[in-house]
Order: C-alpha cells, then structure tokens, then sequence
C-alpha cells in the first residue's frame, strides 16, 4: 500500500525542524509524470514515502474522466534512513532532493499529518502558486513552452486559465494565449509605475 502526500504552499514550510525518532521527511524532485512510477519503485524497495492524490476532471474533445492526479506536481515525500537516501536518487525518474540551506529540506510530521487528513476528509484541493497571480500590467517570465525565458507583459485577463500577453523580446511583438502556469510574476504593475517616476 503506497504511502502519499502533497500542495505548493507547502513548500513554503520547508525546513530543518526537530526530528523525532523517525527518520525525517524529505522531498524527491521527479522528472515529468513520474510521480506514481517512482512510488511504485519506493514500495518495491520499502522506503516509506508519501504522494498525495487527488481527483480531477480531464477533459479531451471526446470525453471527460476523473483521474488520480498527484496533488504536488513532480514531488514525491520520502522517509529514508540514511542508507536509503542514496538508493533512493539511484532509482529512475528520481531527479534530486529538494535542498534548503545546503542540506536536503525536511517536512514536519505535522504538515504530513495535515496534509493526509484534508485528503482523507474529501475537501478539493488544488496547487495555489502566488507566481500566477497576474492582473493587466504585470511583468512575467515565460517558464517553459517555445517562449521560455521570453519576459512578457500580461493586457488582461481572459476566464480562469489563459492570460493574453504580449512578447516584447521578439522583432515584433504578439499577442499570445499562454497557460498561467507557464507563466512566473516579475514585477507587478503598481510597482512598475513607481519605477517610472
């Protein structure tokens, strides 16, 4: 039986916090859609690990279905023992140990403990990541797609999951729909006039 855990925010807890008997909680970092792969292969070793789920509606042209999805995009929470650890970044789609101040991070039981109860009593959660908080104005960096690395400036907002910008690093500038999520805030408009003054 897999043990699973995640949500962003979270990761903002991250830290050296006191370890008790067991052996501290770390965080995998795994390479694309391999998250449940790699639980796969930790069971099979006997590490104790965590990778929350959550359902969600997927939608293609033809249909919809509900899947499990990993609440923590490309994360996987670990328990090694020291031997462990090292077996542990051997296995394939492990990339590396998210690290804070030169050492591998470490998660409180508590955060493990709270994320498993929201989980286990049904309330929908979803990844909330400050970066996309973008209004008319902003500057952001387009982190990954054909644009990555372009800084492009957000016109407005249009529904819930698309922001239109514009590409001013190219010969010409677009008009472009990207995802949110491929997008990371720069500097917010507020403070961009500021700037100018």
């Amino acid at each position: 039986m897999f043990r699973h855990l995640q949500n962003d925010s979270f990761f903002n807890k991250i830290s050296k916090a006191a370890v008790d008997t067991n052996p501290a909680w770390k965080v995998i970092y795994c390479a694309s859609r391999q998250e449940k792969k790699v639980a796969i292969r930790l069971e099979k070793m006997g590490i104790v690990h965590y990778m929350p789920l959550v359902k969600k509606m997927r939608q293609w042209k033809d249909r919809k279905k509900w899947l499990e999805m990993p609440l923590f995009n490309a994360y996987v929470f670990v328990q090694p023992t020291e031997i462990q650890r090292d077996q542990v970044l051997s296995l394939q789609g492990v990339v590396k140990y998210i690290r804070y101040n030169a050492s591998d991070a470490l998660v409180r039981d508590s955060d493990i403990t709270l994320i498993r109860s929201i989980i286990n009593k049904g309330y929908q959660l979803d990844q909330f990541n400050f970066s996309t908080v973008l209004a008319a104005g902003d500057l952001a960096e387009v982190i990954e797609g054909p644009f990555q690395g372009e800084e492009v400036e957000v016109f407005y907002l249009e529904g819930d999951s698309f922001v239109v910008v514009n590409i001013e690093g190219l010969c010409t500038s677009y008009k472009v729909n990207l995802p949110r999520e491929v997008l990371k805030l720069k500097t917010k408009n507020k403070d961009r006039e500021k700037s100018l003054w």
